[in-house]
């Protein structure tokens, strides 16, 4: 096959619908997972994206019985008994029931699939339509065992479906959502790190769901994560603190020195720097410690790693520290603290403090 005529929605003699499917095609703008120049016409094929995220998704009946439910939405099915043919736009506007086939006895597993067909009658078959429907997979032996079963041609598939034996109800904890998505040509993908693309063209944008990142492909099947921009968050020291503890570590009030808080990113990883004036002159060897403590996300006591220091004199200095191996996604709270080893507020002084707090993409 050559040039392809007429072009999409020219006025013409013959018009085949596979024009069309192929303009759609031509406006999705990622391939399929594992293409390459070989099958330029492939398209990735996948659901619509949305923001609740229910596009064709499948869940259990309110009250579980042997049915699931799949919801409303768009998929975008490519043609593959013939190659370079389009895709097909397939539209489901209400929920729609499907019912799961009896559980096998003692001993026998199973793994089901529910998809979206198409089926084609220009091609193979004698009907023309798209179907929600559930592929019975065969029995096995153990769970771990129990393997998809052969899907339609021309199938996108939406769950798995676990079944034991004499199973009498299907719970959300039997449904794995296995929804890939499809964007338009310029649109972010919405992805699993597993299920990304291996080969994206350059500047295609990858929104990785499972790791929260963005990447960006290079071309000639290399991709890299997207910089962001580092948005520090600061706290800056308001009154000196009563300096009426000797030996120990206190935190500054919120009104003397307020914490902050930050979110950890993907890499666990955030950088605490520290500045204030500090001095102690009760004796020759007095100290003034400035230092702070972290929470939640990870715990990280004061210590001579995040401190800083005034023996017998006065000191004006700053120190940064990373933290690694904070939990993403979390919270991380810094407080500021400090310490005196001896005398008093009228001996002792921490001003002009600053505490800046940074999450490394």
């Amino acid at each position: 096959m050559a040039l392809i005529n007429p072009p999409a929605w020219m006025q013409a003699g013959s018009y085949p619908a596979r024009t069309d499917r192929l303009a759609i095609s031509a406006l999705l703008g990622y391939p399929a997972f594992a293409v390459d120049e070989a099958t330029p016409m492939r398209i990735r094929q996948g659901v619509r994206p949305s923001y609740q995220n229910y596009q064709l998704k499948v869940r259990p009946a309110a009250t579980p019985n042997m049915t699931v439910i799949v919801s409303a939405g768009f998929a975008f099915i490519d043609q593959h008994e013939t190659g370079g043919t389009g895709t097909y736009v397939c539209a489901n506007d209400a929920d729609v029931t499907l019912v799961v086939a009896p559980a096998g006895g003692a001993g026998q597993y199973r793994k089901d699939c529910v998809v979206a067909s198409v089926y084609d009658a220009e091609y193979s078959g004698a009907v023309s339509e798209w179907r929600l429907e559930i592929i019975q997979g065969t029995y096995a032996a153990s769970a771990a065992a129990a393997v998809r079963p052969s899907l339609p041609p021309n199938a996108q598939i939406l769950a798995d479906i676990a079944l034991a034996p004499n199973q009498t109800s299907i719970a959300a904890s039997h449904i794995t959502d296995v929804r890939q998505f499809s964007t338009s040509l310029g649109g972010i993908l919405p992805t699993t790190s597993a299920a990304a693309p291996n080969r994206p063209h350059p500047g295609q944008v990858l929104y990785l769901t499972d790791t929260d990142v963005l990447e960006v492909g290079q071309g000639a099947g290399t991709k890299r994560q997207v910089r962001e921009y580092v948005r520090p968050s600061s706290s800056l020291q308001q009154n000196n603190p009563p300096l009426n503890v000797t030996g120990s570590y206190v935190d500054f009030t919120s009104s003397a020195w307020a914490p902050v808080t930050v979110t950890v990113p993907p890499s666990g990883m955030v950088r605490v720097t520290i500045s204030a004036n500090a001095e102690n002159t009760n004796t020759a060897t007095s100290t003034a410690h400035v230092t702070w403590r972290a929470s939640g996300a990870t715990s990280i006591a004061a210590s001579s790693f995040n401190q800083l220091t005034a023996a017998g004199g006065r000191l004006a200095a700053s120190r940064t520290r990373l933290i690694t191996g904070a939990t993403p996604g979390q919270a991380l709270t810094i407080t500021p603290q400090w310490n005196i080893s001896s005398g008093s507020s009228s001996t002792a002084s921490i001003t002009g403090g600053t505490l800046e707090v940074t999450p490394i993409p």
